[in-house]
């Protein structure tokens, strides 16, 4: 895994499951709110999104983490691994509100410069929503890919077994030479 992209409904736990992977893959973590935003939430136009997209992808190693609809195919078609954390809506729902309540008025390192966590009715309708629009397109374009590079997460349980398991891959990689080679291929956990 040197290509990973991470993507679900807001409040899925993205950024900390990348934040997670990262450290345990020694790979850097790429926020797409972080670089597809101007500070403030000012908005970039998508030809800006798209370059700064095609420039991360040329780095050897990365972990992307973000949905983004609209440029998710160049990553997914990069990627030699693409998680989809696809988390039950009220869960989702619940963790945006506690996001919220504990990080109000606070900078975070996955959200652009100088912008606040914004907990605002079209969000949480978008993560209600979501289950009936962009989960469906999400596994549209997923079934395209070999099984093999998709990994599926339904539950904090399989998230923390699936950590778990790249952990003691990691670990034992540097007891046989520096081979990793993960073992968790999850169609549906």
């Amino acid at each position: 895994m040197e290509k990973i992209v991470v993507i679900g409904s807001p409040g899925a736990g993205k950024t900390d499951f990348a934040l997670q992977l990262g450290k345990i893959c020694n790979i850097k973590v790429l926020h797409l709110d972080r670089l597809f935003w101007k500070r403030g939430w000012g908005k970039k136009s998508r030809d800006a999104r798209i370059d700064i997209l095609y420039q991360v992808m040329l780095e050897k190693q990365w972990i992307i983490e973000g949905t983004y609809l609209g440029s998710f195919e160049p990553r997914l078609e990069e990627a030699d691994t693409i998680i989809f954390l696809d988390m039950l809506p009220l869960l989702c729902l619940w963790r945006i509100i506690i996001r919220h309540w504990k990080n109000r008025g606070k900078p975070r390192r996955d959200l652009p410069m100088d912008s606040k966590d914004k907990l605002t009715l079209g969000l949480m309708l978008k993560v209600l929503a979501f289950p009936f629009a962009e989960r469906k397109r999400l596994k549209q374009t997923l079934n395209k890919y070999d099984s093999g590079r998709v990994i599926w997460l339904h539950s904090r349980k399989g998230v923390a077994k699936f950590l778990k398991e790249q952990k003691q891959d990691t670990q034992g990689s540097s007891l046989n030479g520096g081979r990793f080679q993960p073992n968790f291929n999850l169609a549906q956990t």
